[in-house]
């Protein structure tokens, strides 16, 4: 694997970020087929990160939640993925709320390597690299001992989990408003744990490597380490748990099917 080099990344997606902040207040909505909102904001910012990503690596391929699927397929497709989500928790971002984030992630045969989250709002840049790094604002990353929870510690989960579970965690439990931010926490062991709904690619990628690079693990509801692979291009995950290493069993046991 050839040494990708981040920071040729970083300024366009926190470019981005702080573009999407300054559109919040005229904002231009509809619906996908799947009733999920798509904002303007959305498309322009996956067309602005595909044309950084294409200037900088032009023999890799790339996907993007809004439609993106540049040199995938065919006997030549390069071992290198990027992976786009251009606002990850687009309904907390129409909705005025600050849990959003711009992500972009690297795949290198399938594997995770490198990403970078940014949550303007928060002003919270993630970054992870092919070196094993991975750090918040610039600070190394560590997954949090869950072993123990006190009451002040928190599991993310999504914000319709209700339907489906109930949560016997004896903490507290919180949704952050993006699947990748819920990532992000556990890498940085601010979450314990986190339940992460049925999800696509772009929902996981961006903050694969940042979990991994700190410690942490990514499983299906029934303890099987997650491929990513299994889901590319489109399809949707099952649901999944994050956690430090070795954690499944500690987090599974506070999580009851409705």
């Amino acid at each position: 694997m050839n040494h990708i080099d981040m920071t040729q990344i970083i300024p366009h997606v926190v470019a981005c970020g702080d573009f999407a902040r300054q559109q919040r207040d005229q904002l231009a909505i509809t619906r996908k087929s799947d009733a999920s909102i798509v904002t303007h904001t959305d498309q322009a910012v996956e067309a602005q990160l595909v044309a950084s990503l294409r200037a900088h690596f032009p023999d890799h391929a790339i996907l993007g939640e809004e439609g993106t699927l540049h040199g995938i397929g065919g006997a030549d497709q390069s071992d290198y993925l990027w992976v786009i989500d251009p606002i990850d928790g687009t309904s907390a971002y129409a909705g005025g709320l600050p849990g959003w984030c711009i992500g972009v992630g690297l795949l290198y045969q399938g594997t995770p390597v490198a990403g970078v989250v940014y949550a303007p709002m928060n002003d919270e840049l993630f970054v992870a690299d092919a070196s094993g790094t991975a750090t918040r604002n610039g600070r190394p990353l560590q997954a949090a001992d869950n072993s123990n929870p006190l009451l002040d510690d928190w599991m993310a989960v999504p914000s319709d989990s209700h339907r489906t579970y109930r949560i016997s965690y004896p903490g507290r439990i919180r949704t952050t408003g993006a699947t990748i931010m819920s990532l992000a926490y556990v890498a940085a062991g601010m979450a314990t744990g986190a339940l992460i709904a049925r999800c696509k690619a772009w929902d996981l990628v961006p903050a694969l490597a940042l979990l991994h690079n700190a410690g942490g693990e990514l499983w299906d509801i029934d303890g099987n380490p997650f491929d990513v692979r299994s889901i590319l291009p489109s399809k949707r995950s099952a649901t999944l748990i994050a956690g430090p290493a070795g954690a499944y069993a500690q987090i599974r046991a506070h999580i009851h099917t409705v």
